[in-house]
Order: structure tokens, then sequence, then C-alpha cells
């Protein structure tokens, strides 16, 4: 269960929360990546279940069974889940997502600078940054999409809509279909 280790992760990244640190050095950087891959496998495993499910059962069926059984996004909800019992359970929810939101405005920095080392980097980053909006989403109790949020949503989905994450699906609708205050 690979979602055990996502509050091992932030822990770390959290306990190197201030300005020069965080994904500065990289050991951060690899932190941060192994936080947005392990996000992209529930992404990929998410859409895949969506083609399965499609494909055996019609897919007006799927959407009332859905509404009854289970969370429709059920891998990346384990992902969220894990984080938001981290924040919760290390009773620091505002260092959580401080540690959230310069992640976020690294990733966001570096790909409207164009300072990505290369294609592959540029994609590193928007996943991250995905990554970031969908967990401060679900940890924030007013969600990204409040004024008081320190992730500007409206920037974010701007930036991010000309990129793609699982299954080839534009990396703005990956966010608005994972988090629950922006649709």
């Amino acid at each position: 269960m690979y979602y055990r280790i996502i509050p091992d992760i932030l822990d770390e990244l959290c306990s190197q929360v201030n300005d020069y640190d965080l994904g500065k050095t990289d050991r951060n950087r690899g932190l941060a990546r192994l936080l947005a891959d392990l996000m992209q496998s529930a992404f990929a495993f998410d859409s895949l279940k969506d083609d399965i499910v499609s494909f055996v059962i019609p897919h007006e069926v799927s959407n009332q069974m859905s509404l009854f059984y289970a969370y429709h996004n059920p891998m990346v909800k384990t992902v969220v889940d894990s984080a938001s019992q981290f924040a919760k359970d290390s009773r620091n929810e505002p260092l959580v997502l401080d540690c959230i939101s310069a992640l976020a405005a690294g990733s966001f920095n570096t790909v409207k600078q164009g300072k990505a080392d290369g294609p592959e980097s540029e994609r590193l980053c928007v996943l991250v940054l995905a990554t970031c909006c969908i967990l401060y989403d679900w940890i924030s109790p007013q969600g990204i999409g409040s004024a008081q949020s320190s992730i500007d949503a409206k920037a974010v989905l701007d930036m991010v809509s000309e990129h793609t994450l699982a299954d080839s699906t534009p990396a703005d609708k990956v966010v608005r279909a994972n988090c629950r205050t922006l649709r």
C-alpha cells in the first residue's frame, strides 16, 4: 500500500519549510517528484478503471452505480485521505498547507518563467503543481477555490490547460475533477 509513504514524504518536506530550502535541494526535489509520481499512478489507475468499467458496463449504468458504491477516483481519494490524515494528526495543518503552497509556487514559477530544463522537467513541474493543488484543496477547510487560498487557482488552471497528465487528459481537467471546490 503505497499510500502509507505519503505521511513520511510530507513530514520530510514540511520539516524543511523555509523559503531557501524547499524546492532548492535535490533531496526535496526528489521527495516532490516521489509525491507527484504517486499521484500520477493514482491518476493512471483511476483513468484505467473508468475505461474498464465503460467497456464492461454501459456508461449510464456505471454512473448510477458509482453514486452508490464508490468514490469516482478511488486511488486519488486514497492519496488525499492519507495526506489529510497526516495534516490532522500532526496538528500542524497550517505548516502542511504552507509546504504544499511553497512547492506549488516553485513549480508554477518554473513553468511560467520557462526555467524548466526541458519538456520532461516541465511536465514534472506541472504534475507537482497539480498534485499540490489537489492536496491543498482537500486539506484546507476552505479549499483552493476560496479567496483565502495561498494558491491562485485561476492562474494555475490557465497555465496548466496546455499540458496533459494521465491518459492525455488536460491537466486543468484533472485538477478540476479531483478538487472538491473547483468545477
